[in-house]
């Protein structure tokens, strides 16, 4: 019996982690709840056969985390679905599209499976200036590459304004997290190794990323996988904030009601982009009031479970109402949340802090 089985049979069956699951705010299958999720282990580690539904659940799950936050027990629900996941795919259980994702991503170092032999051309124009200087190398990011180049343009343009000329990093590959989430843990130690060893030997002293997952997982994750790297990671909107307090970030005052979509790796630091769009002048709407609730995409729930995937998003639509735009400082996020407005025809604009921090920017 493994350790997890112990804390497993732990669950006083409360329903606390059920309250606050994204998954069970749209969805009343009880199956669904966190608690009913871990409750699948013994089947899983004796490779017993499995109703669709209770397969569903070990991968109805975003991995937010905050079903961990609230359990009274401390039960490790977090790391349970994750290692359910690990043992399914190496009963080759795991679903398809997972499956084939995760291959993309070890194949071609891309959710997509796109062949992107340079990252940068897609997206670095000519007006962004760039050094040979490691000092601060800039990774881009999967959804930012793929998705939303505009927020790499605008962090560089805000980056040169400031008399900054980022190193851009090259043989740019995919963080992982996707793999992490879905236990892939044998084949991520060799991913970390490696990508970590490639971003050294660039000679990077600071890495600054945008994306919130990349930021995690390179910072938080690699070092367990691996080792400690030889240089620092640095969240953009950190940097920008930063760079606002030395006085080389100056805003223009604006005006309006925005709300604010929150990712969930980075609730140590949800001060920070308030106080960025309180010093544009915009009065900042808590659709969850200050509190973590996932967009409902990552780990594998967009691909393999749309619909509920889409309900979840359309809650921070829904919750936007009445504000005049949705600023969000995830590209992973911003990504899903513009694929359900494209969808259902609704109509609130979507903005990266980037983009709107360089519209507001005194230049």
């Amino acid at each position: 019996m493994s350790s997890y089985l112990d804390q497993v049979n732990m669950c006083t069956e409360c329903g606390e982690c059920g309250s606050i699951c994204p998954i069970c705010f749209v969805s009343d299958k009880d199956i669904y709840t966190p608690n009913n999720k871990i409750k699948q282990l013994e089947k899983i580690e004796n490779n017993e056969e499995l109703t669709q539904d209770e397969l569903d659940t070990v991968y109805l799950c975003s991995r937010c985390g905050v079903c961990n936050d609230v359990c009274p027990e401390s039960i490790d629900i977090y790391g349970i679905i994750q290692y359910e996941r690990k043992l399914l795919a190496d009963q080759g259980r795991e679903p398809e599209k997972t499956k084939h994702i995760a291959n993309n991503i070890f194949t071609k170092y891309n959710p997509k499976g796109m062949d992107i032999p340079n990252r940068a051309e897609m997206w670095a124009t000519d007006d962004l200036k760039f050094s040979d200087d490691p000092e601060l190398t800039y990774m881009a990011g999967c959804w930012v590459t793929l998705r939303n180049v505009s927020i790499a343009q605008d962090t560089v343009r805000i980056l040169n304004a400031c008399g900054i000329k980022p190193m851009l990093l090259k043989d740019e590959r995919c963080c992982g997290l996707f793999l992490i989430d879905n236990g892939h843990m044998d084949e991520i130690k060799q991913y970390a190794k490696e990508y970590t060893d490639c971003i050294e030997s660039q000679g990077v002293k600071k890495l600054l990323v945008s994306c919130p997952a990349c930021y995690k997982v390179i910072k938080d994750i690699y070092p367990g996988l691996y080792r400690e790297p030889n240089y620092e990671v640095i969240y953009a909107v950190e940097l920008f904030k930063q760079l606002f307090d030395e006085g080389k970030i100056k805003l223009k005052k604006s005006s309006g009601r925005v709300s604010i979509r929150d990712p969930c790796p980075m609730k140590d630091i949800f001060d920070v982009p308030r106080e960025l769009l309180v010093a544009m002048g915009y009065d900042v709407d808590e659709p969850f009031d200050g509190k973590i609730f996932c967009c409902g995409a990552p780990a594998g729930v967009k691909p393999n479970f749309p619909e509920i995937s889409n309900a979840i998003g359309k809650v921070s639509l829904d919750r936007a109402e009445g504000t005049d735009c949705i600023v969000s400082y995830c590209p992973f996020c911003l990504y899903h949340l513009d694929t359900i407005k494209e969808a259902e025809n609704i109509e609130i604009d979507t903005v990266d802090l980037a983009n709107l921090i360089w519209k507001n920017m005194k230049k």
